[in-house]
């Protein structure tokens, strides 16, 4: 009998990758993100939000008739219940109380203070005035963030005259609280690593670019770094992984490089977004959305290390003006480069493109390789730079961060909702 996978929300790699193991694959998802042609033939599609609390009951009974083998996801807002789900099911993959802890930043901030990770400066603020005390206490600039947000959303810098300004913009996203950290100083990188029956194996360093703001510009793997800087990482991000209670499947933690050592900004139960999973498949051969089904199935065995660098990989991400896109025009001279392997436009003619103020306002990227890091960064830069976006610029042309605009988009990426951080007293958040 074939094994049985639930997949839950976006990522066809993920369906795609059950399917080549063998699977018979179920998918869950909301009725508001599935076209009606996105359910392949070998799928069968459960039209249900499985973020709700009653989804954990529903799969429980269907596993009772039929049980499921396997239970994945790379969706941020996903992996609670997938959490849940394996400890009520008794399957291999990351628990529930791991997930919690690292889907509420501040959780995991006093987790690895108890533990002496790291050590980060943080807080809990809900106004101006904790704000202004934050800053009296730890000094100015500081970081502001949701507890629990996906795609470096609502990530802002706070100097002591944006205080005001920025504690209503939090007042108005509906969390009951966010998050005050010390600035870090420092390049930021991330470790993309899976874990094994509670043995951690990092495939991968990943340098780390960004432009205005705290959104990534781009990525390139390998990180360059000396070796006793790897060896600190290393060890920094197992003994987060460890505290954090990570035994099974893949992660992806943020790190920045700082003049007292390395220390984590946040971490993730899940493969790195922004294309990392396909830059450390270049790089070193391993795809970690395939191995996380396989591992979960029982159908892989740990590698004995990390296989050897094949080529350099990056990303560059690029920004369009700020306007109603027209078209957008030389992705056949940057596709002619034999270096890059992948090239995708993100938004579609009649988008009102505005300011990138998180990952999904980026207009389209370029990943390219090459034989050293640096060679793979500038192939990767220069097919951005071939793209000419074409827009119409005028008041009709504002970026679409009106008011149901950005309450929609908050709603997607702002995930302290499903931690407990919801607002009780704010209309049209729930």
């Amino acid at each position: 009998m074939k094994p049985r996978v639930l997949v839950l929300g976006d990522q066809q790699t993920l369906v795609d990758a059950a399917v080549k193991l063998g699977a018979e694959v179920w998918w869950a998802q909301r009725p508001d993100r599935v076209a009606p042609a996105a359910a392949a033939a070998p799928v069968v599609t459960l039209l249900t939000d499985y973020t709700a609390p009653e989804f954990v009951d529903l799969v429980a009974h269907l596993h009772s008739l039929r049980p499921f083998d396997a239970v994945v996801s790379i969706q941020e807002h996903a992996l609670l219940s997938l959490a849940a789900l394996n400890d009520r099911l008794g399957l291999r993959g990351p628990r529930h109380e791991t997930v919690r802890l690292i889907t509420d930043k501040w959780a995991m901030r006093t987790r690895l203070a108890e533990q002496g990770v790291g050590p980060v400066a943080a807080a809990l603020g809900q106004t101006a005035e904790d704000m202004r005390a934050f800053g009296a206490a730890h000094g100015f600039p500081y970081i502001a963030k949701p507890v629990s947000a996906t795609g470096s959303f609502g990530v802002v810098l706070v100097q002591p005259d944006r205080v005001d300004e920025i504690a209503e913009g939090f007042a108005g996203s509906g969390a009951s609280a966010f998050l005050l950290e010390e600035y870090l100083e420092g390049p930021e990188i991330s470790v993309e690593s899976f874990t094994f029956a509670g043995r951690h194996i990092v495939f991968a360093l990943t340098d780390k670019s960004t432009g205005d703001g705290f959104v990534e510009s781009g990525h390139t793997v390998p990180a360059e770094l000396d070796t006793a800087v790897v060896a600190e990482v290393t060890e920094l991000v197992g003994a987060f992984l460890d505290a954090v209670g990570l035994t099974d499947g893949p992660s992806h933690v943020e790190v920045k490089l700082t003049a007292h050592g390395p220390r984590i900004v946040e971490g993730h139960c899940r493969r790195g977004g922004d294309r990392i999973n396909e830059l450390v498949r270049l790089a070193y051969g391993v795809d970690m959305e395939e191995l996380s089904v396989a591992w979960a199935l029982g159908l892989a065995e740990p590698p004995a290390e990390r296989p050897p660098l094949l080529r350099a990989s990056a990303i560059r991400f690029a920004e369009a003006p700020c306007g109603e896109l027209v078209a957008v025009t030389g992705q056949d001279e940057v596709l002619a480069d034999p270096a890059v392997t992948e090239l995708r436009v993100l938004h579609e003619p009649g988008t009102q493109v505005g300011p990138v103020r998180w990952s999904g306002d980026r207009a389209a990227y370029v990943i390219a390789t090459g034989d050293t890091p640096a060679e793979a960064e500038a192939r990767a830069a220069a097919g951005v730079a071939g793209l000419v976006f074409t827009v119409a610029p005028g008041p009709a042309a504002e970026p679409a961060h009106r008011a149901s605009d950005a309450q929609a988009i908050s709603r997607e990426n702002d995930l302290s909702r499903l931690v407990g951080y919801q607002r009780t007293d704010t209309v049209g958040h729930g």
